[in-house]
C-alpha cells in the first residue's frame, strides 16, 4: 500500500483537506486527492473550534468527499494562536538543547511556558567570542510556542472523527513549504510571502526554505472587505460577499456595444460604467486594499531594516482573497518587488483523479504544505 499522508487545514469558512503520496525513500509521489467543505458560520473563530459537534461532522463528511485512502493526518495550527520569537542562546548537542529549551526561554515569551507546546527552528550557528575573549558558539533559533489546550482540543475532534494525528504545525511553515513546492531552494535568498485569507494576513520571510520572520495581523482578511460592505449597504453575508467579487477594486468591467454596424469600435455602455452602487463599493474596498498592503510593506521595512544586507528580490501572494479583481496588480504597483502568485499544487506530480483546477486550488495552499511534511 501506497504511504500517504492527509494536511488538514481547519479554516474559518472551510475544512481543506490535500492526500500526498510518498515513496519508500521519503521521496514525494503525487497530489492524490483533495476536498473541501464549506464551515457553518462560528464553527471555527480564530483558530478555536467553538461547535465542536459541527466540526466532527464536518470531517466526516470531508473524508467521504474526497474519498481519502488515509487517515492519517497533520494539521495546521491558526498563526493568531502560535507565537514565534527569535532567540540567541549557547550552543548544546541538539538533544541536551531540546530538552534544555523550556527552561532557557522563559524570559523570551509572554506566556507561561508551562502552558505551551513548545518546537524550534534552528536558524544559525553564530561564532562568537565572550568578555573575556574567549571563543564561543550561539545557537540563534526561531522559537515556536502553541497553546498546548488548543492543540488538545482540536487534536481530540479529530480523534473523535476517527483520525489519527501525526503532527501539527504552524500554518506559516506549510505556506512555505507549497511556495517551495516541497523542495528546499538551491539559493539562500530570502523571499517574502503574504497570506491574504479569510480572517488574517499572514506575511513570512524565508530563507533555504526555513523561517526567518513570521507576523500575523488578525482581521485583515476578506471577511473584513466583505463585512466593511454589508456595513455600508445594509446587505446580508452571502450578497456582500458576492458584491465584493462582483465589482473588485476597479468596479465591473464595462460592457461595450456597437454603435453602428460598419464601425469596428464600440462605445462603453455608460448605465454600466458610472453604476454609483459599483463605485461606492470600489470606495468601500480601496480603503482595505490600502491597509493590506501598508501591512505588507511595513514588514518588509521591518525585516530589512533589522536584517541589513539582506535584501527581498520577491513576492509570493496566495490565499482566496487573492482572486478579488485588481487586488494583486494594486499589490505589484505599489510593493517594489517580483510578484508571484502560489499555485498550491504547481510544480507537484498530479494523480489522474486530482480534478480541482487551479482557481479553485487557491485555496489549498495551507492543506498542501502539511501533507509536504513528508512521513513521520
Amino acid at each position: 500500500m501506497v504511504a500517504s499522508i492527509v494536511g488538514l487545514d481547519m479554516g474559518s469558512t472551510a475544512l481543506r483537506g490535500v492526500q500526498i503520496s510518498y515513496g519508500r525513500t521519503g521521496a514525494i509521489g503525487s497530489v492524490m486527492r483533495g476536498a473541501s467543505v464549506e464551515l457553518p458560520p462560528d464553527v471555527m473563530r480564530n483558530g478555536v473550534v467553538m461547535d465542536a459537534a459541527a466540526m466532527k461532522s464536518a470531517l466526516k463528511t470531508l473524508w467521504r468527499r474526497g474519498r481519502f485512502t488515509t487517515r492519517k493526518v497533520a494539521f495546521a495550527l491558526a498563526d493568531s494562536g502560535v507565537l514565534t520569537r527569535q532567540v540567541d542562546l549557547p550552543w548544546m548537542e541538539p538533544t541536551d538543547f531540546a530538552t534544555a529549551l523550556r527552561y532557557q526561554i522563559g524570559d523570551a515569551l509572554p506566556v507561561d511556558v508551562s502552558s505551551v507546546e513548545l518546537d524550534y527552528h534552528l536558524l544559525d550557528e553564530l561564532r562568537q567570542t565572550d568578555e573575556i575573549g574567549n571563543p564561543t558558539v550561539i545557537n540563534r533559533i526561531l522559537v515556536v510556542a502553541a497553546n498546548r489546550d488548543a492543540v488538545k482540543a482540536q487534536a481530540a475532534i479529530l480523534r473523535s472523527a476517527r483520525l489519527e494525528t501525526v503532527a501539527a504545525d504552524s500554518s506559516a511553515f506549510a505556506l512555505i513549504r507549497t511556495a517551495c513546492a516541497g523542495r528546499l531552494p538551491k539559493d539562500s535568498a530570502p523571499r517574502a510571502l503574504a497570506d491574504i485569507g479569510a480572517d488574517q494576513l499572514t506575511f513570512v520571510i524565508h530563507q533555504g526554505g526555513q523561517p526567518r520572520f513570521i507576523r500575523t495581523i488578525a482581521n485583515l482578511g476578506g471577511n473584513a472587505a466583505t463585512a466593511a460592505i454589508a456595513d455600508r449597504f445594509d446587505l446580508d453575508w452571502a450578497d456582500a460577499e458576492q458584491r465584493k467579487h462582483d465589482t473588485g477594486l476597479n468596479g465591473p468591467a464595462p460592457m461595450v456595444a456597437p454603435i453602428a454596424e460598419s464601425s469596428v469600435f464600440g462605445s462603453v455602455d455608460t448605465l454600466t460604467a458610472d453604476n454609483p452602487a459599483a463605485q461606492a463599493t470600489v470606495e468601500v474596498l480601496n480603503p482595505w486594499a490600502t491597509n493590506i498592503i501598508s501591512e505588507i510593506r511595513n514588514s518588509i521595512d521591518y525585516f530589512q531594516a533589522s536584517q541589513p544586507g539582506q535584501a527581498l528580490s520577491s513576492l509570493d501572494l496566495t490565499g482566496l482573497t487573492m482572486r478579488i479583481d485588481g487586488l494583486e496588480p494594486r499589490i505589484a504597483t505599489e510593493i517594489p518587488l517580483a510578484i508571484r502568485t502560489v499555485q498550491p499544487f504547481g510544480g507537484l506530480p498530479r494523480a489522474s483523479r486530482m480534478k480541482i483546477d487551479d482557481v479553485e486550488a487557491a485555496g489549498f495552499t495551507v492543506a498542501t504544505g502539511m501533507a509536504l511534511r513528508g512521513m513521520p
